[in-house]
C-alpha cells in the first residue's frame, strides 16, 4: 500500500489577483482500490429509486447555505494564514456573511507566530519527510475547505451550485471523510520532545482539535443521511459542520483559555478580615443590647413569659420523675448555633444560625418532653400486662384494688411501680381514688392504661368482675403486641427510607462544606443561598413526614 502524500484539489483563491497554491493532504494512506470500495458498498445500500431529490428543490435554506458559503471562505482564510508567505489582501479581507458585511482582520499573534510554527518540524513522513507545524495544520483546513465546496455542489444553480443529488456524491464525502480523520489523528500524535499540538496556535490547539472532533461526528451523519435519504439530516449536518468550522476560526481573534492559579490573600489580609468580622459581629450584639435597654417594658414582658414558661416545663418533667434544668435545655442549642454561626464568619449566615438556635432553643424542651412521655408510656405497657395479672390475683385472694396498687408498687420495678406509688400517696393526702387514677391518666401515655383505669372507675361506681375485666385486658395486650411487632416489621422500610430522605441532604452539604467550604459559605452565605436552605429543609421536612406516614398504622 502506498503511503505517498499525495496532492489534493487546490484552494479556490479568495480573488482573481490570488494565486492557487497546491495542498498535500492525506490521500496516499489509502489505496484508491479500499476508497472505490467502500463507497460502491454505500452506493449499493442506497436504491436510486429512494435518492434524495435535488437541492434545487430545498434541501438548504438560504440561511443554511450561507452558513456554508461563508465557512468555505473562512477556511481559506485559515489557510493562507498559515502561509509562509501572505498576500497583503489577506490580512485585511472583506467578507459578507449572512448579508452583513465585515473587514477580518488577521490575528497579530498569528502573523508573528507563523514563522516559528514553519520552522519547527513536529512530525516525521517515510516519504514526505519532516512536517512542520503549521504545514499540519493546513491539512485538515484544506480538506474542510474541499468538504464545503463539495457540498455546494448539491446548491441551486442561483446560488452558485450545481443541483447535484447528495447521493450522487458519496463516493467524495467517504473520501473526505476518511482524510479529514487521518489528519486529525496527526495532530493528536504530532509532538517534539517538549511540545504537542495541543499547546499550538499558543494555547488553542486543544480546543480546536476539540471542535474537529464534532466535525468529524457530523462527517459521519452526512454518509448515514444519504444512506437512508434523509435530506432534513442531510442539511442539518452540513451546516452543524459550517457552524463548528468557523467556531475554529473564530478562535484565533479570541484569547485562549489558560488555567490561572487563583490568587490568595495574604496572612495580614486574612488576619485583618477575621479582626474586622469579629468587631463587627461584637458591635452587632452591643446592638442589640442596646435595642432591649431602650425598650424595657417590652424586654420584661417577654422575660417574664420566658420564665413562666420556665416553670411550667419544670413541673412538666418533675411529673415525669425526672428532674433536669429546662435552661440548659434551651441555652445549650442556641449557644451551640451560635458558635457555628461565628464559625462561618459571614454576617447572613451568623445571623441565620443566631435566629435558627433560638427557635430550636425555645421549643427544645416541649420536644424532649414529648420524647420522654412517650418513651415513658412505651415501658409502662411493657410493664403493664405483669401489672394486670398481679392485680387480678390480688382480687382473688380477697385484697381490693387500692392494696393490690400497693402490692405493684412494692414488688415492680419502675417506671409502673413510680406510678403506682404515686396514686397511693394522693389517695392516703385525701385525693379520692377515681382523681387519682385520671392523674396518673394525664400524666402517662399509655391507651392500654387508659382502659385498665376506665375499668375500674366503672367497676368502683357499677359493680362488676373486675378480675375477669383484667383478664380480657390481659389478653388485648398480648394479641396487640403480637399486632405491632408484625406491622413494625412490614413498615421498616418505609421508616428507613423517611430517615434516609432526610439525612443524606445534609450529609452531601456536609461533605461538600469539608471539601470546598469557601465556595459553600460563599454560597449560603448569600441571602438566595439562605432563602434556598430553608426552602430546601421544609421540602425536606414535609418528604420525610409524608414518607413516614405512609408506614403508620394504628393498632
Amino acid at each position: 500500500m502506498s503511503s505517498r502524500v499525495k496532492e489534493s484539489r487546490s484552494l479556490a483563491p479568495l480573488n482573481s489577483q490570488f494565486t492557487t497554491p497546491k495542498l498535500k493532504t492525506l490521500n496516499s494512506l489509502i489505496s484508491g482500490r479500499m476508497i472505490a470500495a467502500f463507497a460502491l458498498c454505500l452506493c449499493a445500500s442506497v436504491p436510486l429509486c429512494l435518492y434524495p431529490k435535488p437541492a434545487g428543490a430545498g434541501v438548504f435554506n438560504r440561511t443554511e447555505m450561507s452558513e456554508v458559503s461563508c465557512a468555505a471562505v473562512k477556511m481559506q482564510l485559515f489557510y493562507y494564514y498559515l502561509a509562509p508567505e501572505k498576500d497583503p489582501k489577506i490580512l485585511n479581507y472583506a467578507i459578507k456573511c449572512g448579508g452583513v458585511s465585515s473587514d477580518i482582520k488577521m490575528p497579530k499573534w498569528l502573523d508573528a507566530a507563523v514563522p516559528e510554527m514553519v520552522s519547527k518540524k513536529v512530525w516525521r513522513d517515510p516519504e514526505e519527510g519532516d512536517i512542520s507545524e503549521a504545514a499540519l495544520w493546513q491539512t485538515p483546513v484544506s480538506i474542510l475547505y474541499e468538504y464545503f465546496e463539495l457540498t455546494r455542489k448539491t446548491f441551486p444553480a442561483d446560488a452558485g451550485g450545481a443541483e447535484i443529488q447528495p447521493a450522487l456524491l458519496v463516493k467524495e464525502y467517504a473520501d473526505i471523510r476518511i482524510r479529514f480523520q487521518m489528519s486529525l489523528d496527526r495532530l493528536y500524535r504530532a509532538r517534539t520532545r517538549d511540545y504537542s499540538m495541543g499547546d499550538s496556535m499558543n494555547g488553542r490547539g486543544r480546543a480546536m482539535m476539540a471542535e474537529f472532533n464534532l466535525i468529524l461526528k457530523e462527517m459521519e451523519s452526512i454518509a448515514d443521511a444519504i444512506s437512508s435519504s434523509n435530506s432534513k439530516r442531510y442539511a442539518d449536518a452540513a451546516t452543524a459542520t459550517a457552524v463548528f468550522a468557523q467556531d475554529s476560526f473564530f478562535m484565533l481573534f479570541g484569547e485562549p483559555r489558560r488555567y490561572e492559579q487563583p490568587k490568595r490573600e495574604s496572612r495580614g489580609a486574612q488576619v485583618l478580615g477575621l479582626v474586622l468580622t469579629g468587631v463587627g459581629m461584637l458591635l452587632m450584639f452591643l446592638a442589640v443590647r442596646v435595642f432591649f435597654t431602650i425598650n424595657d417594658k417590652k424586654t420584661d414582658a417577654l422575660m417574664g413569659d420566658y420564665a413562666r414558661k420556665i416553670v411550667k416545663w419544670t413541673d412538666d418533667f418533675s411529673r415525669q420523675f425526672i428532674a433536669i434544668n429546662v435552661k440548659y435545655l434551651v441555652a445549650v442549642p442556641a449557644g451551640i448555633f451560635t458558635l457555628i454561626g461565628l464559625l462561618t464568619f459571614n454576617l447572613f449566615a451568623f445571623l441565620f444560625f443566631c435566629g435558627a438556635g433560638v427557635f430550636v432553643g425555645l421549643h427544645t424542651p416541649g420536644w424532649v418532653l414529648n420524647y420522654m412521655k412517650v418513651q415513658r408510656g412505651k415501658k409502662i405497657d411493657g410493664q403493664l400486662m405483669d401489672a394486670l395479672i398481679l392485680l387480678s390475683n390480688c382480687l382473688r385472694s380477697g385484697l381490693d384494688v387500692v392494696q393490690g396498687f400497693e402490692m405493684v408498687s412494692k414488688d415492680l420495678v419502675p417506671p409502673i411501680s413510680d406510678e403506682f406509688a404515686l396514686v397511693i400517696k394522693n389517695y392516703q393526702l385525701g385525693m379520692t381514688f377515681e382523681k387519682a387514677l385520671g392523674v396518673m391518666e394525664d400524666r402517662v401515655e399509655s391507651r392500654m392504661l387508659s382502659y385498665m383505669i376506665r375499668a375500674i372507675v366503672l367497676q368502683r361506681q357499677m359493680g362488676g368482675n373486675l378480675t375477669r375485666v383484667f383478664e380480657r385486658i390481659v389478653i388485648d395486650i398480648r394479641e396487640e403486641s403480637k399486632l405491632e411487632e408484625k406491622t413494625k416489621a412490614m413498615t421498616a422500610q418505609q421508616k428507613i427510607q423517611s430517615i434516609v430522605v432526610g439525612i443524606m441532604p445534609f450529609i452531601m452539604v456536609s461533605v461538600m462544606f469539608l471539601f470546598q467550604p469557601d465556595t459553600m459559605i460563599k454560597f449560603y452565605g448569600k441571602p438566595l443561598g439562605l432563602t434556598t436552605m430553608i426552602v430546601c429543609i421544609i421540602w425536606i421536612a414535609i418528604g420525610m413526614k409524608v414518607v413516614s406516614s405512609l408506614g403508620k398504622i394504628r393498632v
